[in-house]
């Protein structure tokens, strides 16, 4: 079935968006308190909402198949958040198909870099994002995981990923 990629809106997709976020931090099998997670998930339709984020999701059908977001840092930065794609829709290409379209919505809302963390279990997002451009940069916060590496990319209208 195909796939198709849109923006997710709240209330409407809020319940079935964060359970597959829950589904994604207990994947990683980690504590994300150190990142504020539960007071994320407390008030997630205020922060990914414009101007501060977003959250674009792929769907088969009605179920998610995957998603990411999408967090205004500062006037010209923003962070990718909770790129993952379902285990039952892995190998199609959908994480770089959720990424390049980030992208995209993140240069129209006129960024000139993204930022991301990525722990050690997301072995294979790392690898996406650094076949896409995105570059090891330094630590944006103190990260408690060992491990965890921080990427860059840059905005300009000649990186494309």
């Amino acid at each position: 079935m195909p796939v198709h990629i849109t923006e997710a809106v709240f209330p409407r997709d809020t319940a079935a968006l964060q359970a597959v976020i829950r589904e994604y931090v207990a994947w990683l099998d980690m504590d994300l308190s150190y990142r504020g997670f539960e007071q994320e998930m407390a008030r997630f339709e205020q922060i990914f909402t414009l101007p501060s984020g977003l959250f674009l999701l792929a769907r088969s059908e009605a179920v998610i198949a995957g998603c990411v977001g999408l967090l205004r840092h500062d006037d010209r930065s923003a962070e990718v958040k909770r790129l993952y794609v379902r285990p039952g829709f892995r190998g199609q290409r959908l994480g770089r198909r959720l990424l390049e379209q980030l992208i995209e919505r993140a240069r129209g809302l006129g960024f000139e870099r993204l930022i991301l963390d990525a722990v050690p279990q997301t072995v294979v997002a790392q690898g996406v994002y650094e076949a896409m451009g995105f570059e090891r940069t330094e630590a944006y916060y103190q990260a408690p995981s060992p491990g965890t590496k921080f990427y860059e990319f840059k905005l300009s209208a000649e990186t494309t990923p």
